[in-house]
């Protein structure tokens, strides 16, 4: 099935258009956006993307206008995803979750740059039954840290989990005479997300 998956010839010509796709299957993150609709549609549950972003790259501390061109490589793509999955009816069952590892502090390192922050930062999730526009926590005046409604790693996974019609207390395993699970001993649903 893998020939008929890569072949985008059946792509139309507006289709590539909304995602940005210059050259099909050049591993470009536009294309790799339309390889996830392409998976979906064909029944793949679970589907990762990264943008790696090789020059410049998601990295860098030193010089953050660099991220412009990376954010600029990523929006139309991401949005023509969303909207692809929605005309095709498929946006409801799917979740899209956009994160990172951690968030830039809000403060300057060097010149033009800022270092790694895991305190506060953002993630959004698209489709799957969760709210559309809703915003959820509150930051400080200079966004270095959360003052309301934050949201663990442990309870994102929770609720994504969820919405994905498991309960994430059930996943357990035993290891090295432990019980552990994806959640550890903690994780809450955050009804607040769900619509």
């Amino acid at each position: 099935s893998v020939p008929g998956l890569t072949d985008m010839s059946d792509e139309t010509n507006e289709t590539l258009q909304l995602y940005g796709v210059e050259t099909p299957g050049d591993g470009s993150f536009a294309s790799n956006c339309l390889m996830a609709r392409r998976l979906a549609e064909r029944g793949v549950r679970f589907i990762e993307l990264i943008d790696t972003g090789s020059r410049p790259n998601w990295d860098s501390h030193g010089e953050m206008n660099e991220h412009k061109e990376l954010a600029y490589n990523v929006d139309q793509p991401t949005a023509a995803l969303i909207t692809d999955l929605r005309q095709r009816g498929m946006l409801d069952e799917t979740i899209i979750l956009w994160a990172t590892e951690f968030g830039r502090t809000p403060t300057k390192e060097g010149k033009n740059g800022r270092g790694h922050h895991r305190d506060c930062f953002s993630v959004w999730l698209a489709g799957g039954g969760f709210k559309g526009g809703h915003v959820h926590g509150v930051t400080d005046e200079i966004g270095k840290y959360t003052v309301e409604n934050p949201i663990e790693v442990h309870d994102l996974h929770a609720t994504v989990l969820h919405q994905m019609g498991m309960n994430h207390e059930k996943l357990t395993f035993r290891h090295a005479g432990r019980d552990f699970r994806l959640t550890d001993v903690h994780g809450r649903i955050v009804r607040d997300l769900i619509a």
